[in-house]
């Protein structure tokens, strides 16, 4: 007695098609999202200021490591930094000191986050997504901004 196999193409092919078409909704909503005014715009350079400091005051600079990879930062940080797709965070700290006088780096990285469309870094493209304002909780963008303001980032 022998088994026969059935064909499992078709099944197959329709749960590929699916997380193709998927994906490239997640990627297009990610990378699309319409700007919009954020905290952030809408802020003096002291208010920048205040806020990444109230921000930084109980920030975990190891678990924001962890998170440039959770909310993908790596991607265009890391691994795109070698195409020109992002500056590195390599060094970030230091040319962040000195990219918007007179904000700090902890004020620049945090407007940088929030609201991208603030400053745009010359050889770049402006590729950042506009709403990590709203999917990044303000713990998170604290230990963002701690471990990026690190001579560890990478």
């Amino acid at each position: 007695m022998s088994k026969q196999i059935k064909n499992p193409g078709i099944p197959v092919l329709t749960v590929i098609v699916l997380l193709i078409v998927f994906g490239a909704f997640f990627l297009f909503t990610l990378f699309n999202a319409t700007p919009t005014e954020t905290e952030a715009g809408t802020l003096s350079n002291e208010q920048l200021e205040e806020r990444a400091a109230e921000l930084l005051a109980n920030a975990d600079p190891a678990r924001g490591e962890a998170l440039l990879t959770t909310y993908s930062c790596v991607a265009c940080h890391r691994t795109g930094a070698e195409n020109g797709v992002a500056p590195s965070f390599v060094g970030i700290a230091e040319r962040a000191a000195e990219e918007r006088p007179p904000l700090s780096a902890a004020a620049y990285i945090y407007q940088s986050i929030i609201d991208p469309a603030a400053y745009h870094v010359e050889g770049y493209a402006a590729s950042m997504p506009y709403n990590f304002g709203e999917r990044i909780s303000d713990e998170e963008l604290g230990d963002i901004i701690g471990y990026l303001l690190t001579p560890d980032a990478h």
